[in-house]
């Protein structure tokens, strides 16, 4: 066989084996969903905007700012900037590798070395030119480790979108506890005022022996019992207050700023359960993220199988070596080489074989994980549909119970003023009427905090607000 068919029968073999990949193939994991989610309503559609259907020119400025603004959602994005560079480095690995070299010297030997005939003059030497090496991908790994980074560079992707669809559920959140928190501190005050006012009319009828001291004394308890619990409704407030501070990365007074003073609740937008299980959790970025996290371990046991075969490189090497600068191109001072290398690490595959061993593993436990992460977003969603419908239905019977509440303590004080009960009736009914109020209001805010958790369990899609880049970024575009 001559050199030349030498070489074409080697390439032809390269050209065979490039078409192999090691380790296995990758499909999607199939996971069983009930056909229906079982808290849901069929009869309800879905609103025309989503996130900013509440109406709420001031919680879409907070959305808006947090998208914008948020440190946990910047820490997911640099970790996908980080990635997605990291996707571009492992690009240049199935190229070939060119180095350039130059120098020059002037070097003297020792005349009393026997190994080096005619020693002890000085002689100068200049080289340049360049060295190559391709690696041939014989058998997938380059491949495959080019796979498992844009594999990661997805997942990371998602990742990010499920901290922005998180922030916005959370920011929403906060902001129907911190309504809910400022219609219970305005309630209070109201049920106080009118609480005082009652004792201060029970005292005058005391002196005016209309009343007796027992009728002051439980008007007085009410009236203390009310006024106890306002510092934890300040206190719920404060906590809304830090939590938003934090969702929109602003200092908390300059967040006071931009706050109305409003204590009501936005009116709630119908709700969408329409489409299947699957269909709606194929949409969550989490699932999405576990799945691609999935595909990058499986594609990383390719890139451990392959070390159990050769690695095969092409080197080359082309320059010049004179004792002259002029003679530096010249063609008697040309110097090259080319082949190929091969290396096998044949006594090393007890070691390949635990690292194969330890990719499966992780493959493995990330299957496990996806499937948890559709078992969790599952639960979620269910949980999710179960609150805000349970709290739909409190709400509309608390509503009820306050309109009735409210016309028993006006009998009662009809009654009581008549001469025909006593004051204890009228406490009775006031004490029914204040705390049927307030369960009215922590209901209506746990139904507008339950509607934010089913449109963070279903993806309703995110106002499309990108994060403001840092400094350091900016100066490195």
């Amino acid at each position: 066989m001559t050199e030349a068919a030498g070489w074409w029968t080697g390439l032809a073999l390269c050209a065979g084996l490039a078409g192999c990949a090691a380790g296995p193939r990758y499909g999607a994991p199939a996971t069983e969903l009930p056909e229906r989610f079982d808290q849901a309503t069929p009869a309800e559609t879905a609103p025309a905007t989503l996130w900013t259907g509440f109406g709420s020119a001031e919680l879409d400025g907070l959305i808006a700012r947090a998208l914008a603004a948020n440190t946990t959602i910047a820490q997911v994005a640099a970790r996908l900037e980080e990635t997605r560079a990291l996707s571009g480095l492992t690009r240049f690995s199935l190229l070939p590798t060119v180095t350039g070299e130059g120098g020059a010297e002037r070097r003297q030997q020792s005349a009393r070395d026997p190994a080096v005939p005619g020693g002890g003059a000085a002689r100068d030497s200049f080289r340049a030119g360049f060295d190559a090496a391709w690696e041939i991908d014989l058998f997938g790994g380059l491949r495959r480790e080019s796979a498992v980074i844009r594999r990661r560079v997805e997942a990371d992707a998602a990742a990010l979108e499920a901290a922005r669809v998180s922030i916005t559920a959370e920011t929403a959140q906060a902001w129907f506890a911190l309504r809910g928190a400022r219609a219970r501190l305005a309630l209070h005050g109201r049920q106080l005022d009118n609480a005082d006012g009652n004792l201060q009319i029970l005292r005058a009828k005391l002196e005016a022996g209309s009343a007796t001291a027992l009728d002051v004394a439980r008007a007085e308890t009410l009236a203390r019992s009310i006024a106890a619990a306002l510092p934890a409704a300040e206190a719920e407030l404060v906590r809304q207050e830090q939590r938003l501070a934090v969702l929109t990365a602003w200092p908390v007074a300059a967040l006071r700023e931009r706050l109305a003073a409003d204590a009501t609740l936005p009116v709630l937008p119908a709700l969408a359960t329409t489409g299947t299980p699957a269909e709606w959790l194929r949409r969550r970025p989490d699932i999405r993220e576990a799945e691609r996290r999935l595909a990058a371990a499986t594609a990383d046991i390719g890139v451990q199988v392959a070390d159990y075969f050769p690695h095969v490189e092409l080197l080359g090497s082309f320059g010049w070596t004179a004792g002259t600068r002029r003679e530096l191109g010249s063609e008697t001072a040309e110097r090259w080489s080319y082949g190929p290398t091969l290396t096998w690490r044949f006594l090393d595959l007890g070691r390949v074989r635990q690292r194969v061993r330890a990719a499966s593993a992780r493959a493995d436990g990330a299957l496990a994980a996806y499937h948890d992460t559709v078992l969790r977003a599952l639960e979620e969603t269910e949980n999710a549909l179960a609150g805000f419908r349970t709290a739909h239905q409190a709400a509309a019977e608390l509503e009820r119970a306050v309109t009735a509440a409210v016309e028993a303590a006006r009998l009662a004080r009809l009654r009581f003023d008549a001469g025909v009960t006593d004051y204890l009736a009228v406490l009775d009914a006031e004490r029914s009427h204040l705390d049927l109020e307030d369960r009215h209001v922590e209901a209506q805010t746990r139904r507008a905090t339950a509607l934010a958790a089913i449109y963070k369990s279903l993806v309703f899609q995110v106002p499309d607000v990108r994060l403001k880049r840092s400094a350091a970024s900016r100066e490195r575009k």
